[in-house]
This record gives structure tokens, sequence and C-alpha cells, in this order.
């Protein structure tokens, strides 16, 4: 997978999280999301967590930004 694949999924898995909590910390989003088993304790995406971004995220490779489809 590449890095900014990646990084999109990390990202649209922790302002999932984000929404969930009421604490208005990203401490406290990376705690609920490990409590839910979408990150580790080095906080990489477990595979839970890559999952649910798969369901976030469009597809990236149809995006017409990143294809290159004019």
């Amino acid at each position: 997978m590449g890095t900014h694949r990646t990084f999109l999924q990390f990202e649209a898995v922790l302002g999932h999280c984000e929404q969930r909590i009421t604490e208005g910390s990203l401490s406290a989003a990376m705690e609920y999301g490990r409590k839910m088993g979408f990150f580790d304790a080095h906080n990489s995406l477990l595979p839970s967590g890559q999952l649910l971004a798969q369901i976030i995220l469009p597809t990236i490779k149809e995006t017409r930004a990143y294809s290159g489809i004019q």
C-alpha cells in the first residue's frame, strides 16, 4: 500500500474516532481508536481500522485527482 493511501486511511479512521468522543483532543481520539481495535500501540492501523477506512473512503485509484484522468 502506498504511503499516501496509508496516510489517507489513517486520517479517515482518526476523524471517525474524533466524531465519537466527547473530549476534543487527538490523544483521546487515538485512545478510543485503540480501544475499538482500529489502532495498535504504535498508532498503526490494524485490519479492522483498514476495513473501516475502506468503508469511509472512496477508492483512491478511481478518483480523477489521483488517476491522471482528464
